[in-house]
């Protein structure tokens, strides 16, 4: 199983791994980082996770590409062939490579990626084909 570690500015990361855990049960591989939130160096934590998973497989997902805290992500994975990072994070990336049994390419995360993205939702207000059975269905 891939490793996964979440680092965010506050508590967005354990809020994700919050909801993974409702919608999926599986978060035993799922390591979180919520930085800022009080005094404690993060940064530490980044170094441990980086050397506690060795060769293996792992992809860390961090909020805000150029922030802080994908800096020193960035910094401490430097040489690791063995290790995405995703800046951008939301919940239906994190979902799709958790329940993905492929293996870990990174021309198959960023078809994951594609998948997950923002999209524009609209619905017609004069729609008689929508009420609330019809998302039941």
């Amino acid at each position: 199983m891939k490793k996964i570690l979440i680092a965010s500015h506050g508590h967005l990361a354990s809020g994700i791994k919050s909801s993974l855990q409702i919608l999926t049960g599986m978060t035993d591989e799922i390591t979180t980082i919520d930085a800022y939130v009080d005094e404690h160096d993060y940064v530490a934590d980044i170094k441990q996770y980086v050397e506690e998973i060795g060769n293996d497989p792992a992809i860390i997902f961090t909020d805000l590409f150029g922030g802080s805290v994908n800096q020193k992500v960035m910094l401490e994975v430097a040489g690791h062939d063995n290790i995405f990072v995703v800046s951008g994070t939301n919940l239906p990336i994190v979902l799709s490579v958790l329940l993905d049994e492929q293996e870990l390419t990174k021309s198959h995360l960023e078809e994951l990626i594609g998948m997950s993205q923002v999209q524009l939702v609209e619905v017609e207000p004069n729609d008689d084909d929508l009420s609330d059975d019809s998302f039941l269905s």
